[in-house]
Parts: structure tokens; sequence; C-alpha cells
């Protein structure tokens, strides 16, 4: 049952996108109806949002294992600061799907990209938000305004140090906006590293990012099929690029779901659509499942035999890491990258109904914490202590956790509508503000919005 719903899962966003163009990928014609360039505000002190948004004090965080049954509530009102009344814990909903949205604008909703991608800027000061159309929004992160639409291409990218760059594909281009003057630059042209090659996109499939440094970049390049071609390892501060070959390499045919690189450059990561046999690991000839690659694309390994979703995250000791869904086993756990050894978190309980996960393995500046979102328990029924939630896991054996809020998020897995009203939870980089989506009940349309919850800087501090 789970495997099914995985694939159903899965298969959803392969047509979710490739509705979106022709050519099964987002169309973007950044010459076409160029919105306006955003004049970035001076802060108003007067005008932000209070600090923490709900002043009163917090209460300790959740970190039993209770069923608790999420509450009937009305949609939060936009920009209203409240408390969620299970968890205690301090939310806001950031965008007004009905308001914020120009006569103009197609998109009928409004969330953060995905839970493997950071919507914050490198200070914290901006917010990049998704329209459900494939359009791109700036907000303001103090007062949690609009600022305007972006036009910016597929996989936009914020650098980790200059709070007003944006990284985003353009087809074999890897392109820069600057959202304060309004300026785009190409980066890299990859056209240049296949001559005499029929490719289309250079990229890593919507859910690959950067090294924490914004330096290292894993892509793969795609021809006219959209298959892939060869594997791309990117070194952006010094402009090199490494290619391997791909073209006849067994699974290729299969496709692979993305690729990405680890959060210090040291790994390359493919997740392939096809799965390795029972009790097999794929090789560097013969990939299958997940597989990891040095930085030189060389000795690559086998890791997982199948993999649904996961992300990568540095534990407590600064050691690149996956935490992801275990699908043999039944268990959120954890990947050493180096070593291979996986560490079982936490049991999952499929006996009721079955549940979708998302991993946010962003908090960089907080290592050993991930974030985990999930779906489709029963809603509105609870049946498991993790069911429609997002919660924080410690990465480690019999590690901490602290459930953060129900999501009020109806998902029908076979409701297309429904794959934007997934959670697709995300976390910024000192793990204080989350971020996640939510249709808040009305299962089978594109009406979501996007809702944040704040914590404490010194949350983990308060935790038994």
């Amino acid at each position: 049952m789970k495997l099914h719903f995985a694939i159903v899962s899965c298969l959803l966003l392969i047509v979710l996108t490739c509705c979106a163009s022709p050519e099964g990928r987002p169309a973007q014609d950044l010459d076409a109806d160029v919105p306006p360039q955003i004049v970035l505000p001076t802060p108003d002190p007067d005008e932000a949002l209070p600090s923490p948004l709900c002043p009163d004090s917090q209460p300790p965080l959740i970190t039993d294992f209770e069923v608790r049954k999420p509450p009937s509530l009305d949609q939060p009102l936009p920009r209203l600061p409240f408390r969620d009344p299970i968890f205690g814990t301090c939310l806001v909903r950031v965008t007004d799907r009905q308001a914020d949205l120009s006569p103009e604008d197609e998109s009928r909703g409004l969330k953060n990209e995905y839970s493997r991608v950071g919507s914050f800027n490198a200070d914290g000061s901006h917010i990049l938000v998704f329209g459900t159309e494939f359009e791109w929004f700036l907000y303001d992160a103090g007062s949690l305004e609009p600022l305007g639409r972006l036009p910016l291409g597929a996989e936009p990218r914020w650098d980790a140090q200059d709070p007003n760059l944006i990284y985003f594909n353009d087809e074999l281009r890897l392109m820069a906006y600057d959202v304060a003057t309004g300026q785009e630059r190409v980066v890299h042209d990859f056209e240049t590293d296949f001559p005499g090659q029929s490719v289309a996109a250079v990229w890593t499939k919507y859910e690959g990012r950067p090294s924490i440094d914004s330096r290292y970049w894993g892509l793969m390049a795609e021809d006219q099929e959209w298959l892939p071609v060869a594997f791309v390892v990117y070194d952006r501060l010094n402009d090199q690029v490494t290619v391997r070959d791909m073209r006849g390499v067994p699974g290729i045919e299969d496709d692979v779901d993305h690729v990405t690189i680890s959060p210090l450059g040291t790994y390359f990561l493919a997740a392939f659509d096809r799965a390795c046999h029972r009790g097999t690991l794929g090789d560097d000839a013969h990939p299958c499942g997940l597989m990891v690659y040095g930085s030189d694309l060389t000795n690559g390994r086998g890791l997982l035999r199948t993999i649904g979703h996961y992300d990568a995250a540095l534990d407590a000791q600064g050691r690149e890491v996956i935490i992801y869904q275990d699908i043999d086993t039944d268990h959120i756990a954890m990947l050493d990258l180096a070593s291979g050894s996986i560490t079982p978190l936490w049991p999952i309980d499929y006996s009721h109904t079955p549940i979708g996960f998302h991993f946010s393995g962003l908090a960089y500046d907080t290592p050993g914490w991930a974030l985990v979102s999930t779906y489709e328990g029963g809603c509105p029924e609870a049946f498991t202590w993790m069911d429609d939630q997002v919660f924080v896991v410690e990465l480690k054996a019999e590690g901490r956790v602290a459930r953060l809020a129900h999501t009020h998020s109806a998902v029908n897995p076979l409701v297309e509508h429904d794959y934007w009203a997934e959670p697709h939870a995300s976390v910024n980089s000192d793990f204080t503000r989350v971020l996640f989506t939510s249709n808040w009940g009305r299962s089978g349309t594109v009406e979501v919005d996007m809702y944040m919850i704040e914590l404490p800087a010194d949350w983990m501090g308060r935790l038994p």
C-alpha cells in the first residue's frame, strides 16, 4: 500500500509538470510579459509585524507521542498571528491568494516551493513564494506583505551570501537575478560543454540545490526526450565544469528523478527511478535506486535500493547525511553519506492509512536536526502521532521529537490538484522559521496558501 501511494504521488508530480508545457517543463519566456522591476522598500519598523509574532510567553513544545486530533478551525485571516490550539506554537498565514495576486496572474494558489528548497534569502529579510502556475513572487519577511512578481525561470535558488541574488535555470544557462536592481546575467552557458549534442536543459529536475556556500552545483543534462545524457558538477567559483557521459548506462532509459550536490559539495547524488532488486545495491557500472558519486563524478556506489522522499542535512558532528523514508523497513531513517551506515529514527505506522512524507534538512546553522511534514494521515481524523503534522526530529538514534502544528491540509493522492496541497514544509537556516502549505480542507482545488511557524531561538534548550 505504501509503495503504491509513493508511486501515485510521483506520477501526479510527473503529470503536473508535464502539463506545464508541451516539452514537459514549466513554460518560461523571460521576454514576454515581464513584470515591472521591484523596488525594495526601506524597512519601516512601524509596518513590520511584531517580533516575536506571538509576544506572549511560548508554552513548552510538545514532545510526546499521543494521538492528537486536529481541531475544526476556520481558515485564519492573512498576516494575523495565532497560536496552534493543540501544540501552542505561533503561526501566521503569510499569503492571501485572493488579494495578493494581481488580475494578470493566473495562479490560484501561493506556496513555498518545496521541502528541499530554501525560501528565505541570505539575511532572512525576504521570502520567495511560488505561484501554482509556475510564477514567482517576492514577500517581505518582516511585514509579510507581497512586493511583486519576479521574472525568473525554473529552479530559483537564493545565493548563500548576497541577500538580493537569486540563481535560476534557463534551459542550458545558469542565470543570476538581482532583486534590488532588476538586472540578470548569465553565470554559465552549458551549451559549450556539450558540442555537437542536442541538449534541452541542464538542471537538477526541480529537487536539487547547490552546496551550502552556493559554490557547487549537481546537475544533469537532458536530451530532447527529457532523458539524462550526462551528469554535471559545476564549480561556480572557478567556473569549472565536470561532465560524466551517461548515454548507454543501464538505468538511464528508465530516467533519473533528480540530482543534487551534498551540503558541503563532497558528493553528487542521483535518484534513479529504477529500483535495485531486493537485497542488492547499484554500482558504478549498474546504477539503480539512490546513487552517490564523488564530486568528480567517479566511484559511483549504491546507497539505497529504492528511494522516495528524502533530504540531505548535517548531523550534530557536521557529517553529511540524508534523512528519508525507508520504504523497506517502514522507518524514518538517517544514512551517513560517507559510510553508508543507516540509523533508524522512528517507526512509521501504516496500519490505518497511507502517510506521505517530506523532509527538510536546510537548517545548516543548527546541525543535528531536520524537519518532517506529513499528509493524508486520515484528515480530518488522526490515527498516529505523526498524522497531518509538521514536526522536528533529532538526527540520532532515540533522539528527541518536537511537534509543531497540524497542517489542516486535505490531500487525496488520487486527485491531481491536491499535489499543491502537500505541506512540503521547509525550514530556515537557524531553525526559527518554518514554512508549509495548506488548502485548509479544500481538497480538489488549487486554493492553497503558505503558512509560517515561528520558533523561539532557544527552543532546543527547552526540550526535555
